[in-house]
């Protein structure tokens, strides 16, 4: 019975042993199977979030990219390899196959923008072959590769159209629709060499100083996109290590963000790592997440092939060694704590692998030239990288966290938090997206200037700032000594040169007595000489006023064929001496625009004098005014060799010539093109040309058309009281031209075709003047003349004779029969209208008397020379000087030169101003001052030396020495409700009297 009971409880005990023993095994196969599925499942999700921040990274650096475009005005091939160069990719962040920059280009810009790329002295420097868009065809447009970084090993992109295949076309329609950073499908690049599947991540690169707020603003400002170009083996490689060997990795696309319909069928294969990526479907563990990247989605699976060989040992354990529960408990323990050893290991490798990673985009921002400051909605510091602790002087730690107003000096400080704030409510923007010069304050309180650039962006539906910064403290000190250099040549040397070209002047007028005809042509070798000197000054002084914002415009809307006509006269002398013609082939008559005439003027002689200097000897220049939709074109061909291919990317650049020998045989700076371009732009309007080599070369500029008012809006030149003037011309043309000048200036004209006809208008109307043409059909001019002058009763008109000969009884002429001047043909416009001025309005009895406050003792001798008897010349070599003459003596005219030994001569003017009857002043220095509204209006004509002629001054002195004159005149226009204005920088009379510009304005 004890037996019994014994083998019975042996029994029991072994079959409640082997029952334990099977429950153990079974409890322990559970806990080590969970325990190894939590590990899988914990490195998997590492894995993926390792994946996710090294994208994250790789998208930092391309906006990086992006902010460097946003802060320079211009990105060309050195400056893209240097900035990459700098980043070290493939040495701090592994995965990077290319970084490039591919260009919008329109079809219509298709020739000029390879002309341009296979010009760049980069890529034939590297010997690269022959630049060309691929695939060939004609399309609206392309999105053009056209920078690589490497370049070596890359060749096959350049030139790639990415629009001409979907998988990139979609992705870049993405980004610039968007502003987003955006990734294609999986594609094959075409540098690859193998088959492995690839992607592109790109962003886009809108024009600096464009509004981006809406996508029709943004599509209008897309210039092209920053990419970089990934092999997804070598990046998961990269990422991974070593532990991309231990389990089955599988990336798949399955398209867009929200469109994709994630099945099977649906996606495209990114990446297959491991030899055994057939086995995963049946693998035991197997994990498969979805992660968002650049507005695609990606499914990753990761699996392990077969269950880890310490789940199967347990249970062998356990079923063997029933007996020894307390051992397999221990064995189990100690598997267990394995087990967790083993995924705490596994997660601090993965850690520190994303810590790497985190360290080495830290360095690629630490190692940037400029200042990159992130900051989050509310304005407060995200991050502060190396370069903006040596630009502001604090530490990281002292400004993390703190309103990055702490680097503004005020008021941009206080202000900056309601700035946020509206820019959040309204989406207007002020900085953000562009570039622009600002006050930066440092940690010790000191302000510098800045440049700064405003990147927005959008990570995780939290919307960051990333500000650009560079000290440019050292640029503004460069300008400064070039404005100084620029102020010291205006005065330096314009002076010198004015006396020069006066006295040279006097000397060619006869002042000094007859000289022999040797003297007589040295002295005109040295004036040409001295004009082209001037103009090389003049244009260099243009130019740095374009750069410079200062150059001063006048627009009125005025019709353009009077203007070309004057032109075509103004140049005619220069068109002489290389002997070719101007011919206006196309009028347009009625044709107006809101121009500045000077600036029109001048552009249009730019032109004209190249044609000239280009055509073959008895060639025409010809000149066309012609309608191109809403804009009016003119333009100026020339028969001559025509414009160099290799030159004409460049034709409109400073100092830009086609040939160094060419050039330096016809003559010229190489400024004209630039400045006319530069002219045109700011009048509202665009410039180009056209050539053919052997055939000539066709230069146009368009301006946008005034339509003409209605006729009750027109108010005429001239007023029906205005002087009357009488043309005695027998040529049609020139008397045609004389009249339309004339009526320009404000007199009704009547035209005489000879000698029989002009007596009879004389005698049946009053004239206030008359122009005398010495070669009539059917008698001398100077025979009519005399008749006249000796007839009963006298002939008191004024005559101003133009002619094509100039008699050698010309100062007789002048004595005996009153002609108040000769002038020759082609006809000198102005000189015309400032001799009628004088002939209608005569001096008074009494000599001008003229305060010249100048310190150039020769200059003051020259200016003295050209009045002559007209005027007493008053000398005052300082402020003080000055100061006393005005004190003790009255004057008719004040002519004031600005800079003087003992200060500027504007501190005279509220001296002047103060006086009981001041005397108009006239500013004749060698600084420009038109742009400045208190000289504006505190003087009568502002004049720049070496810009300004003899005659010109006399002319404007003599008008404001004519007080009945002037009082009139001022009576007229307030009538007709004309702004009088004064004399600009450039010498041209800007007292406009123009309605139209008012009707323009009403």
């Amino acid at each position: 019975m004890a037996w019994f009971s014994m083998q019975r409880s042996a029994v029991l005990s072994l079959f409640a042993g082997l029952a334990l023993t099977a429950w153990a095994a079974q409890w322990a196969t559970g806990i080590a199977e969970s325990e190894a599925r939590q590990e899988f499942e914990q490195a998997s999700a590492i894995r993926v979030l390792q994946l996710d921040k090294r994208l994250d990274a790789y998208e930092g650096v391309l906006r990086g990219l992006q902010g460097f475009f946003a802060g320079s005005a211009e990105v060309d091939r050195s400056e893209f390899h240097r900035y990459v160069a700098r980043l070290e990719l493939t040495e701090r962040l592994p995965g990077f196959q290319v970084v490039g920059f591919a260009r919008r280009v329109a079809l219509a810009e298709r020739a000029a923008f390879l002309a341009a790329v296979r010009a760049d002295r980069h890529l034939v420097a590297e010997g690269y072959p022959a630049f060309a868009l691929r695939p060939p065809g004609a399309r609206p447009e392309y999105l053009a590769i056209e920078y690589t970084e490497p370049a070596q090993g890359n060749e096959a992109a350049m030139g790639l159209d990415m629009l001409s295949e979907s998988a990139r076309r979609g992705a870049a329609e993405r980004a610039r629709a968007t502003g987003a950073a955006a990734a294609t499908a999986p594609l094959i690049l075409a540098q690859e060499t193998g088959r492995q599947a690839s992607f592109l991540l790109i962003l886009p690169i809108y024009r600096n100083a464009a509004p981006i707020a809406t996508m029709d603003e943004r599509q209008e400002a897309f210039l092209g996109v920053v990419y970089a170009a990934f092999r997804m083996e070598d990046l998961a490689r990269g990422i991974f290590g070593d532990d991309a060997q231990r389990l089955d990795l599988a990336v798949d696309d399955v398209g867009l963000v929200g469109t994709a319909a994630g099945g099977v069928a649906d996606a495209q294969p990114l990446l297959r790592l491991s030899p055994s990526a057939s086995k995963v479907e049946g693998a035991p563990y197997s994990s498969e997440m979805l992660l968002n990247f650049a507005g695609r989605q990606w499914r990753l699976r990761i699996a392990a092939n077969a269950a880890p060989a310490a789940v199967q040992r347990t249970a062998t354990v356990v079923l063997a060694g029933g007996a020894l529960v307390s051992i397999l408990l221990f064995a189990l323990l100690q598997t267990f704590a394995g087990s967790r050893a083993r995924a705490l290991e596994l997660a601090d490798a993965m850690t520190h692998e994303l810590r790497e990673s985190e360290a080495h985009t830290r360095a690629v921002l630490d190692n940037t030239l400029d200042a990159i400051i992130t900051i989050d909605e509310r304005g407060l510091i995200e991050s502060f990288n190396l370069a903006a602790e040596k630009l502001f002087g604090y530490a990281t730690k002292d400004v993390l966290g703190h309103n990055v107003k702490m680097l503004m000096p005020a008021p941009y400080a206080n202000a900056h938090d309601g700035y946020l704030r509206a820019y959040r409510q309204s989406g207007v923007r002020k900085i953000i997206g562009l570039g622009r010069e600002v006050l930066g304050q440092s940690a010790d309180g000191s302000c510098f200037p800045m440049e700064l650039a405003v990147t927005e962006v959008v990570v995780n539906d939290r919307r960051r700032f990333i500000g650009l910064a560079r000290d440019i403290t050292e640029r503004k000190k460069m300008e400064q000594l070039k404005n100084e250099f620029v102020s010291t040549v205006s005065h330096e040397l314009r002076t010198p040169l004015t006396s020069i070209r006066g006295s040279l002047g006097l000397l060619e007028g006869g002042v000094g007595g007859q000289l022999p005809a040797p003297a007589k042509a040295l002295i005109g070798i040295a004036a040409n000489n001295c004009d082209r000197l001037v103009d090389l000054i003049n244009d260099i002084l243009d130019i740095e006023r374009i750069a410079s914002g200062r150059m001063s415009f006048q627009f009125a809307t005025q019709p353009l064929l009077p203007l070309i006509e004057q032109a075509l006269v103004a140049n005619q002398g220069f068109a002489v001496q290389h002997e070719v013609r101007l011919e206006l082939v196309a009028r347009l008559a009625g044709a107006r625009a809101r121009i500045d005439a000077d600036r029109f003027l001048q552009v249009l002689a730019n032109l004209l004098s190249n044609a000239a200097k280009f055509s073959p000897p008895g060639k025409a220049v010809e000149v066309s005014l012609l309608r191109r939709g809403d804009c009016l074109r003119i333009e100026v061909a020339d028969h001559g060799p025509g414009i160099p291919e290799a030159f004409r990317a460049r034709i409109f650049e400073k100092f830009s010539q086609a040939d160094g020998s060419t050039t330096r045989a016809k003559g010229g700076s190489g400024l004209g093109l630039s400045i006319s371009k530069a002219l045109v732009e700011r009048m509202g309007g665009a410039i180009g040309f056209s050539s053919e080599p052997g055939q000539g070369a066709r230069f146009w500029f368009e301006l946008p058309e005034v339509m003409a008012e209605s006729p009750s809006m027109i108010v005429p030149l001239a007023s029906a009281d205005a002087p009357r003037v009488l043309v005695c011309e027998d040529d049609a043309a020139v008397a045609q031209l004389l009249a339309t000048v004339l009526k320009r200036a404000g007199y009704e004209v009547d035209l005489a075709a000879s000698a029989a006809q002009a007596r009879e208008y004389l005698g049946s109307r009053q004239y206030a003047a008359m122009t005398l043409d010495m070669a009539l059909p059917d008698e001398t001019g100077s025979d009519l003349l005399s008749s006249l002058r000796a007839a009963k009763g006298g002939f008191v008109v004024p005559v101003v004779v133009v002619s094509g000969s100039h008699d050698l009884a010309t100062p007789a002429l002048g004595g005996a029969l009153a002609v108040v001047d000769w002038l020759d043909k082609p006809v000198d416009v102005q000189r015309l209208t400032a001799a009628l001025k004088r002939a209608i309005h005569a001096p008074a009895s009494r000599c001008a008397r003229i305060l010249h406050v100048e310190d150039d003792a020769d200059l003051v001798h020259i200016v003295a020379a050209q009045f002559g008897s007209l005027a007493e010349i008053n000398e005052a070599r300082t402020l003080s000087t000055a100061k006393d003459e005005l004190a003790t003596r009255t004057f008719d005219v004040v002519i004031l030169d600005l800079g003087l030994p003992d200060g500027s001569g504007l501190e005279l003017l509220p001296v002047i101003q103060g006086l009981e009857h001041p005397p108009p002043v006239v500013v004749f220095s060698a600084s420009d001052t038109a742009t400045r509204v208190d000289v504006q209006q505190a003087v009568a004509a502002s004049l720049v030396k070496s810009r300004t002629s003899n005659e010109r001054l006399l002319q404007i002195v003599r008008e404001l020495t004519q007080p009945a004159h002037a009082a009139r005149a001022e009576e007229s226009a307030a009538a007709a409700g004309v702004r009088r204005r004064p004399v600009t920088v450039d010498g041209e009379e800007q007292e406009k009297h123009d309605n139209k510009e008012n009707d323009d304005e009403r």
